[in-house]
């Protein structure tokens, strides 16, 4: 398909969305705004679901609390949500009956596509293991220097089919969680960015093979003038199958035709030159890993041909995401440093790179992904000086860095804060790293990295003495 080809979305006169939340409810509004006939099917009883009434005073059709019925009768696609496992039964009922099982994101894309009849949209698809939502904003931060108007969707948060009511030739930069990759049949990116892939979500898939397939999804349907950005110091990425022109980057080696830091310096050979771009101390944020998504969003940035002032101003301009190796206090000394999204053992250990011997009070803990955490056994040993360990997997962690460092089993965040407020001495660096999930005793990484924010900052407020135990507002024993 060229890039300016008439595309088909070849929308069906009806659609079973499989969850309500916020993609789902994103692209039922999308889909009833076309003239669609909407289906919605959500596990949560009718008192859980907020707002489903409005839409059902609007046409749509609810099956809620596991009903599901003759929930796939005469539709032509059943869309799913991002959290949505492929052993849902309702999944498994429409591969029985044929039906398109899609995700939000493929839908979405393919009726921004229809309607942008110039064809002039480009599209930037970002996923990995870890760095993939930095790597993604990162890439919009310097997309916003230039003259297109850019959206940045996907799984960083705000679904693609949100910005279907607007008009006009865009930028899209997505990042893309390999839940949505397994249920994308035509999406096609300009420029496909893979980050990195280690061991993750192994509660989900029978092996890690599996996984990393899915990763690599992204570049299915590219052709041989769209761009594979690839890390080329991880061996899957590296080796990643793909049509696309391969674009590598990394902070180890010089990477001819694609980017690299080099004796402390930025340098791409992108677009067929080598040339300097900045050195690595003027980068906004520090770090070997931010190193690393700083290079892959210098690399698509130069496969869409950003100008050299708005590649500098985004990298040395953007300020990161919350949650993300995000300090979020310093007092007495103490650093507070928020990193809830580090939800994997790899992210955890890249979050105590680079930091100070013994220096780290590190909090541990969540639910388990069946995450190696023997792998942290290294990178503990050398920062930490101490392990908190809270939630659900608490005992596998200790038995696995048993050795490392001190460690003591707290229980919850409030119990972890409290104690690492007694233990902090100037120099040290209190670090939520969890290496788990979150939905043992929150909603997501968001509300737990947010918790932890509100409790340091108490803490501050009060010169870092104990506040006691507290919950946040209905989120403990969430799902």
């Amino acid at each position: 398909m060229s890039r300016k080809a008439k595309f088909s979305a070849d929308l069906p006169a009806r659609v079973t969305v499989l969850g309500f939340a916020r993609s789902g409810r994103a692209l039922t509004e999308a889909l009833v705004e076309r003239g669609l006939e909407v289906v919605v099917v959500d596990d949560k009883s009718a008192d859980e679901v907020e707002g489903w009434r409005d839409y059902e005073e609007r046409g749509v059709r609810f099956f809620l609390g596991g009903r599901t019925d003759d929930a796939l009768d005469g539709s032509g696609w059943l869309a799913l949500s991002p959290g949505v496992p492929p052993t849902h039964p309702l999944v498994a009922a429409a591969r029985r009956r044929g039906l398109a099982v899609l995700s939000e994101f493929e839908i979405a894309w393919r009726i921004a596509e229809e309607e942008e009849a110039t064809g002039e949209n480009r599209w930037v698809g970002v996923t990995g293991t870890n760095g993939k939502s930095t790597t993604t904003a990162w890439i919009a931060e310097i997309l916003r220097f230039g003259p297109r108007a850019v959206a940045l969707a996907g799984n960083i948060g705000a679904p693609l089919s949100g910005f279907l009511s607007e008009r006009g030739p865009r930028d899209f930069v997505c990042e893309l969680s390999s839940f949505q990759l397994e249920t994308i049949e035509r999406f096609r990116p300009h420029v496909a960015v893979l980050t990195n892939v280690t061991p993750d979500h192994l509660d989900r898939y029978p092996g890690f093979e599996e996984y990393a397939a899915a990763k690599e999804r992204i570049f299915v349907n590219q052709v041989g003038d769209d761009f594979a950005v690839v890390n080329a110091d991880d061996p899957i990425a590296r080796n990643a199958r793909t049509l696309a022109r391969r674009v590598p980057f990394s902070r180890r080696a010089p990477a001819p035709g694609g980017t690299w830091c080099e004796r402390g310096r930025l340098y791409s050979e992108v677009r067929g030159t080598r040339r300097e771009v900045l050195p690595a101390d003027r980068l906004s944020l520090s770090g070997a890993h931010n190193l690393e998504n700083a290079l892959a969003a210098l690399a698509a940035a130069e496969c869409l041909d950003a100008s050299a002032s708005a590649i500098e101003k985004g990298l040395t301009g953007f300020r990161g995401l919350p949650h993300r190796t995000e300090t979020v206090a310093e007092r007495s000394g103490v650093t507070w440093v928020n990193d809830s999204k580090g939800t994997n053992v790899d992210a955890t250990a890249k979050s105590l790179e680079g930091r100070a011997p013994r220096s780290v009070l590190l909090i541990l803990g969540g639910r388990d992904k069946h995450g190696d955490f023997s792998r942290l056994i290294g990178p503990v040993t050398h920062a930490a000086r101490m392990v908190l360990t809270i939630g659900e997997a608490a005992p596998v962690i200790e038995a696995a860095l048993a050795g490392t460092a001190r460690i003591e089993r707290l229980g919850t965040m409030e119990r972890a804060v409290a104690r690492a407020a007694e233990l902090a001495r100037p120099g040290d660096t209190v670090l939520l790293s969890p290496a788990c999930a979150s939905f043992d005793q929150y909603r997501n990484f968001e509300e737990r990295g947010s918790h932890f924010t509100a409790l340091v900052r108490q803490f501050a407020e009060r010169d870092l003495t104990p506040i006691g135990d507290q919950t946040p507002g209905g989120s403990r024993n969430g799902s």
